[in-house]
């Protein structure tokens, strides 16, 4: 292994932070992979070529809401990990649960909350513009440009004004204590609101329960934490016309036109051979949630995978659990 990755390595294997709560277990309903129509064998195979795809962790498998698979590469379960810009995904969600318990609509101007707006940032951005990448934009909706600071950090400062509350409080009351992430953590700025474009720890278990909330369309335990429109529109393209594989803070596999990634650009499904109604959240060096709706799966991995580009560790991955996973 190089000097770098076992930097990168030790920097990404993180215990949860003194904001975090105690550990009460993992209720993941477990279940053989031969009960929802999947192979053992196949799956194991997938485990081992998705090993193969430098620097992996963790790999789990969520089918119909149960676990049917989950393997740890570093020889602990529940490793808690950086999660990079998979925690954009995660904002998007809590933004989702703040609009279902009305504390803020998807139209409100950003400047009708904050006063002021970063500089790089349209005056007449909306919450929605931020969610699709697109609030720097004029016209407003016109083009897509990738963000991890300021612009993308006005959510939370939003949230804590809507609220008024401590973020990362709001953040820990309604979505992680409900979803039982006991093994993620969540970075906060000097102003004590959690970080919306980066900053999260996690597990593969973890992820995939937002990923699950995602498929159940925004229900958990007999719960609804937020409306399953909200979720619809987060997996459709918010901003076609600027980006036709974005939704809300969240990457599609659509087939109508241009996409804009950080480093790459294209036109048409951004992941050959995964469904045009897949969904992606993603992370720098290959943190990933990725979700199946017509087959009703979640797959998580995290590593550090020393691609500049996360899309190409994202198909490396789907080439190792896709004959796992899709029907031939």
């Amino acid at each position: 292994m190089k000097p770098l990755a076992l930097s990168l390595l030790s920097l990404s294997v993180i215990s949860l932070s003194a904001n975090a709560w105690t550990i009460r277990g993992d209720d993941w309903p477990e279940s053989s992979p031969e009960a929802h129509g999947l192979s053992t064998e196949l799956l194991e195979q997938a485990g081992d070529d998705v090993r193969n795809v430098p620097l992996r962790y963790c790999l789990t498998v969520i089918k119909d809401g149960e676990l049917v698979y989950d393997r740890n590469y570093l020889g602990y379960q529940n490793g808690s990990f950086y999660a990079y810009s998979v925690t954009k995904t995660l904002g998007a969600v809590l933004i989702g649960i703040a609009e279902h318990q009305g504390y803020l609509q998807l139209d409100d101007k950003i400047s009708d909350w904050l006063g002021e707006v970063p500089s790089s940032m349209n005056p007449d951005a909306t919450i929605r513009h931020v969610l699709g990448q697109v609030s720097h934009s004029d016209p407003l909706g016109s083009d897509f440009s990738y963000n991890t600071g300021a612009r993308i950090n006005t959510l939370s400062a939003v949230l804590k004004e809507a609220t008024g509350m401590n973020t990362l409080e709001y953040a820990q009351d309604q979505m992680l204590i409900p979803l039982n992430m006991n093994y993620t953590s969540w970075a906060t700025d000097s102003d004590d609101n959690v970080t919306i474009g980066a900053g999260t720890s996690s597990s593969c278990r973890d992820l995939a329960r937002v990923g699950q909330l995602m498929m159940n369309g925004g229900r958990w335990n007999g719960q609804q934490l937020l409306s399953q429109s909200y979720i619809e529109d987060m997996v459709q393209p918010s901003y076609p016309d600027a980006n036709s594989n974005y939704g809300y803070l969240t990457w599609l596999n659509k087939s109508e036109g241009p996409w804009h990634r950080p480093l790459t650009s294209g036109t048409g499904i951004m992941v050959e051979g995964a469904p045009r109604n897949a969904w992606f959240a993603t992370g720098f060096f290959g943190q990933l949630i990725i979700g199946i709706p017509d087959e009703n799966i979640v797959i998580t991995t995290m590593g550090t995978s020393l691609q500049l580009e996360t899309l190409n560790t994202l198909q490396n991955v789907w080439d190792a659990v896709a004959p796992a996973v899709m029907p031939e």
